[in-house]
């Protein structure tokens, strides 16, 4: 009991006398997207690549307490896999880029693993809300011979023919293939990751995050996805799809230090009391004011 009592003295005292840590800053970094798509998969066409994107710039807000923390890391992101185009005989003639831009605003929570005055390494978790901007999914091949599947419709256009092995396609270059207004305005993604924190002095620090991002929806309209799953005279073959990032970021923050304002107890006014003498000299002469209103 008594090491109980003690451990919550400790953490009482630690809480009254700890300073809380506002910052400011700004960062950059990059991500590296994946988009799992199960239709993409059953297309011979496509194969995946990997992909670096830049994350230009953002700003970041945060508080963080003695055990725990918290920010809100507004910015621009660019996500989106670029697939290979695969010609019938296996050969690279292109690529499928598709590309979705968001003004992403992430908000986290951080638990201090490690809380020292100048270094600080935490968990991660969080919510991030994300506005589309702009995305679509473009082309680029040169001429070649590729696999349609059954249910893939050719593009009527007469430089696309259809042969018994394939179909001969023509030379382009950056060709839309799903337009914007095919995507979701609103995507909601999950993140988990790491944080670490080293102050330079009392005013500036640096941080640096790495954290994995779920999509919790497909990210295009469910009209769109409802036309592939008809199955017939489709521009893909259909399969849900989610995009995952991994990401990167350093930063400079100005750092505030928060201490909690001290409140001097006030005790209640001591009664005055009267001495044992006092009380004897009232007595007295209350009985000497009796005696003159006899007489």
């Amino acid at each position: 009991m008594r090491c109980l009592a003690l451990v919550l003295f400790v953490l009482v005292s630690k809480l009254a006398v700890a300073q809380n840590i506002e910052s400011y800053g700004i960062y950059g970094g990059f991500n590296i997207p994946f988009t799992s798509d199960q239709g993409l998969a059953r297309d011979p066409r496509f194969v995946t690549k990997f992909l670096i994107r830049a994350t230009p710039i953002g700003i970041n807000y945060g508080y963080d307490h003695v055990d725990f923390g918290y920010n809100i890391s507004p910015c621009f992101v660019r996500i989106g896999q670029q697939f290979t185009i695969k010609n019938t005989a296996g050969g690279d003639v292109g690529s499928r880029d598709v590309s979705m831009s968001y003004l992403s605003v992430p908000m986290s929570l951080k638990i201090h693993i490690n809380d020292m005055a100048f270094f600080r390494f935490s968990l991660v978790a969080g919510l991030n809300a994300a506005f589309l901007i702009h995305g679509e999914e473009t082309i680029t091949h040169t001429a070649s011979k590729l696999y349609y599947p059954a249910e893939v419709a050719i593009p009527d256009d007469p430089n696309y023919i259809k042969v018994y092995d394939g179909v001969f396609v023509p030379d382009v270059n950056k060709q839309v293939y799903v337009s914007s207004d095919k995507f979701r305005v609103f995507q909601l993604f999950g993140s988990i990751g790491a944080n670490a924190e080293f102050d330079f002095n009392d005013d500036w620090g640096l941080f640096f995050d790495g954290r994995a991002n779920f999509g919790l929806f497909d990210p295009r309209k469910s009209s769109y996805t409802d036309l592939l799953k008809t199955g017939t005279n489709v521009p893909d073959v259909y399969g849900s799809r989610r995009e995952i990032f991994l990401s990167g970021t350093i930063g400079i923050s100005r750092i505030i230090q928060i201490k909690p304002n001290f409140k001097s107890k006030v005790s209640a006014p001591v009664p005055k009391m009267k001495m044992a003498h006092q009380k004897f000299d009232n007595k007295i002469k209350v009985k000497q004011t009796m005696r003159k209103k006899k007489k």
